[in-house]
């Protein structure tokens, strides 16, 4: 028993020491972990990506010079000005009308003014997303609003350098006015201003207390197209539109139409007329999207894999409803169809896509069948004018726009005839003067 004491502390230092080795042990142990490989998503294109100027264009350029209007619809004249933006500093960007709407008249006279390019776009686009093609000195300040008219006047280049750009916004009736200077004021006036004499002259149709209409003086000289059709696969879209295309199951609904689903979202196809249209219901939403934001998500969403296959312009917008399209044109003229099927279109929902409705059939002038080829004149933006005012099948004092574009049809191949159209309310009409009538579709 006399031992007792002494095994105890024996065994309490022996006790000590092994928690000292094991603390030492788990401090120093150092597993060897085994490299984790990243997943590697591979990434699905459809198509090459594009940058916003691509899509922001306008459907016409409008000069005004000399007392006269020269017009233009040429995507190598609009590509010559938008290769200046890059180089230009908007500076004090200012609201000129805050105190009062503009009248038609004032906006009309704005356009009319001498020394002046109008870019003439489809839809009204914020100030924010334009920053991506136009820099502003004031990029922070900027005001959350828009503009559908981009007017460059030249009248005091030639002696202080410096170009005035206006924003005007028809909708709204705001007019917003900045200042660059040029680097090179002859250049711009040889590459930009003097090639203006050689284009197609325009006329102003005035309309008592409404915005003018701008038409050719001339007859048109145009082209029917007719295209092979070259169709995208569909199985690259489920790739794209679904977050696991594994479990993506088909369906059969009729004999032109397929529809893919997850069990969260599903994508029908128009085998007939190669319309796509997918949607995820759970991303339904009725939130309040700023324009600017509604624009750059849509946009973002259809780059990213290389949607926008064709000249696609972006054409309109309903924020309310978070909607925007967006017009397929060819050779600077847009191109109307009654399937719709010449359109983009996307509604965002929460934070991510909630419909996507798309063709997915391209026109390459690769695919062009030469033979088919057709001139055709059209007759002139004043004799339409006059067509119009006489017929009582349309109300002259309704028509938003009058453009040519091309009426698009599908069979074997893609037939393009160029016509004129009006457009009412974002909906176009073909109309065909030449004859008793007239064609027309519709397009919201």
């Amino acid at each position: 028993m006399k031992y007792v004491e002494q095994v105890k502390s024996i065994l309490l230092t022996f006790l000590v020491l092994l928690s000292i080795i094991f603390t030492l042990l788990i401090w120093n142990y150092r597993p060897e972990y085994g490299l984790i490989e990243e997943t590697q998503i591979e990434e699905v294109m459809v198509g090459e990506q594009k940058e916003l100027k691509d899509v922001l264009k306008p459907y016409r350029l409008l000069y005004r010079q000399n007392g006269q209007f020269f017009g233009t619809v040429s995507p190598s004249v609009l590509n010559e000005i938008y290769s200046y933006f890059p180089t230009w500093q908007t500076n004090e960007l200012e609201l000129i009308n805050s105190n009062e709407k503009l009248s038609d008249e004032r906006m009309n006279e704005v356009i009319r003014a001498n020394n002046r390019i109008t870019m003439f776009f489809n839809e009204e686009i914020p100030f924010q997303v334009f920053t991506n093609l136009l820099s502003f000195n004031n990029d922070k300040d900027l005001p959350e609003s828009s503009f559908n008219r981009l007017i460059l006047d030249w009248s005091t280049v030639e002696t202080n350098n410096q170009l005035e750009l206006l924003f005007l916004n028809t909708e709204k009736r705001l007019l917003f006015r900045g200042y660059t200077n040029l680097r090179n004021t002859d250049r711009f006036l040889a590459e930009v201003v003097k090639p203006a004499e050689d284009y197609s002259p325009y006329v102003e149709v005035e309309r008592d207390s409404l915005l003018s209409l701008y038409v050719s003086q001339n007859p048109i000289q145009s082209t029917r197209y007719t295209y092979l059709v070259d169709y995208i696969s569909e199985s690259l879209f489920k790739s794209i539109v679904f977050t696991d295309p594994k479990i993506v199951k088909p369906n059969k609904e009729s004999e032109q139409s397929v529809r893919y689903t997850d069990n969260t979202s599903f994508m029908t196809v128009d085998t007939k007329n190669r319309i796509l249209n997918y949607v995820y219901p759970l991303a339904e939403s009725i939130a309040p999207i700023k324009s600017s934001k509604l624009l750059s998500d849509s946009f973002n969403y259809i780059n990213d894999h290389g949607g926008f296959t064709a000249d696609y312009r972006f054409s309109s917008m309903n924020i309310g409803k978070h909607i925007v399209d967006y017009q397929l044109f060819l050779h600077g003229l847009p191109i109307y169809s009654n399937m719709t099927t010449s359109r983009i279109s996307t509604t965002w929902g929460e934070n991510r896509i909630f419909r996507y409705r798309r063709p997915f059939y391209t026109i390459a002038t690769a695919n062009e069948i030469n033979r088919e080829r057709e001139q055709k004149e059209l007759i002139s933006g004043e004799q339409v004018i006059e067509y119009l005012r006489n017929t009582k099948e349309y109300s002259f004092k309704d028509i938003d726009e009058i453009v040519v574009g091309y009426h698009f049809t599908q069979n074997e191949a893609f037939v393009l005839e160029p016509s004129w159209f009006i457009i009412s309310n974002n909906v176009f009409k073909q109309i065909s003067p030449e004859r008793t009538g007239g064609i027309t579709d519709g397009l919201e």
